[in-house]
């Protein structure tokens, strides 16, 4: 028989766990720390350190809303499937999240394949996916200027806030798809127009390197036309970056702003 005190404990125990769920998926999946440059010990401290700010306000309301009776297989079961549905909400918290970067490296690519340096494969700063050289320079950036500007703050805000509108052994309803589907197409929008200064570049020259093969046609495209289309690039990058890196700011004030409203 399980006394008063010793229920409470365990109850305490359990509520700290299932919040402990949710964090530490969220800090697994969140990029860039779900790569191989972060240790997993500095994952696990992360985690630990969070989840105990969090259990002091979330823990003891949690815990008088779980079941704890001394035997019972459907208790275990029902906290069970509280443990797969935190972690699944806090994968899914991180991976919304990496949607504020999933634009820079679509405009990366994007240029990249109009410079022609889709060739050499370099690994992203964010996960382990291929990427290339001009994505990987603009996810750096885009990554400084996440903690620089202390958006990571509004992400901690947001996690923990989480627990209160969508309590980890409470009912709460899910996102409706127009939004999810929302959140995905803007992202890709918002890769070109990150890029839009240096994109109208290359397409005038393009242009102009095929009608000078047109009306030249001694006019080798791969001898000469690769080359002006890499300095070209190269040029634009160097010209429009401050106009790239505030692209990439307001995008990110923009995605603090909808996390906090």
């Amino acid at each position: 028989m399980i006394d008063a005190g010793n229920s409470i404990t365990a109850a305490m125990v359990l509520a700290s766990l299932l919040i402990f769920f949710r964090v530490s998926a969220f800090i697994v999946f969140l990029p860039p720390l779900n790569g191989q440059g972060v240790p997993a010990t500095v994952k696990i401290g992360l985690s630990v350190a969070i989840t105990f700010l969090l259990a002091n306000r979330y823990a003891p309301v949690l815990a008088l809303s779980l079941d704890m009776p001394a035997n019972g297989a459907g208790a275990w079961l029902e906290l069970a499937f509280l443990g797969i549905r935190e972690t699944a909400l806090g994968a899914g918290l991180a991976w919304l999240f990496s949607l504020c970067l999933v634009p820079v490296r679509i405009a990366g690519a994007w240029i990249a394949q109009e410079m022609g340096l889709t060739l050499g494969g370099l690994s992203s700063p964010m996960d382990q996916q291929p990427s290339n050289v001009i994505s990987t320079m603009l996810e750096a950036f885009s990554i400084i200027m996440f903690f620089v500007l202390d958006l990571h703050h509004i992400m901690l805000y947001s996690l923990g806030q989480s627990f209160a509108i969508r309590p980890a052994a409470g009912a709460w309803s899910m996102p409706s798809w127009e939004t999810v589907v929302w959140s995905v197409t803007h992202a890709v929008d918002d890769g070109f127009l990150i890029v839009a200064p240096i994109g109208i570049l290359l397409f005038v020259v393009a242009l102009t390197i095929l009608i000078t093969m047109r009306t030249a046609p001694q006019f080798n495209f791969m001898s000469y036309g690769m080359t002006l289309r890499l300095a070209a690039g190269l040029g634009g990058l160097i010209m429009f970056l401050p106009e790239v890196c505030g692209a990439i700011q307001q995008l990110l004030y923009r995605a603090g702003q909808g996390v906090t409203s």
